[in-house]
């Protein structure tokens, strides 16, 4: 088995930034418009907490980590950013920071290819890369 790894870590700007740029998007999730004055991080209930001004006094809206993870997977396809389709996606809140994690899993094709013995290039290019 061939396993594929990738995160994408959000500190705190960041997630301001995809509030205030996505007001859309931060309004189906119940946040206000605008960006947030504070994001804090809450590991031990993998949530978020976004702190709005307000008035007199500031409110929060505590986002769980499933529907934070749709809001952060939908402003990375706005942004373009590519993302494996047919991955298992994982999201996790540590102290300063979300992890957005991507893991694909693959079987090589063995039998598909020519032993070693029968090719008749030089040595393969990612050898080559490596310094071999």
């Amino acid at each position: 088995m061939i396993i594929e790894r990738r995160e994408v870590e959000f500190e705190a700007e960041a997630l301001m930034a995809v509030v205030a740029g996505s007001p859309r998007a931060a309004a189906a999730f119940g946040l206000a418009r605008g960006q947030p004055q504070a994001v804090i991080f809450e590991p031990t209930s993998q949530s978020v907490r976004f702190v709005f001004p307000g008035g007199g006094h500031a409110h929060s809206v505590l986002l769980e980590s499933a529907r934070l993870g749709a809001l952060l997977v939908s402003f990375c396809l706005r942004m373009r950013m590519p993302l494996p389709r047919k991955a298992e996606k994982s999201i996790r809140v540590e102290p300063g920071m979300v992890v957005l994690a991507f893991r694909t899993a693959s079987r090589p094709n063995i039998t598909a290819l020519l032993p070693e013995e029968q090719r008749t290039e030089g040595a393969p290019a990612s050898q080559q890369a490596w310094g071999h």
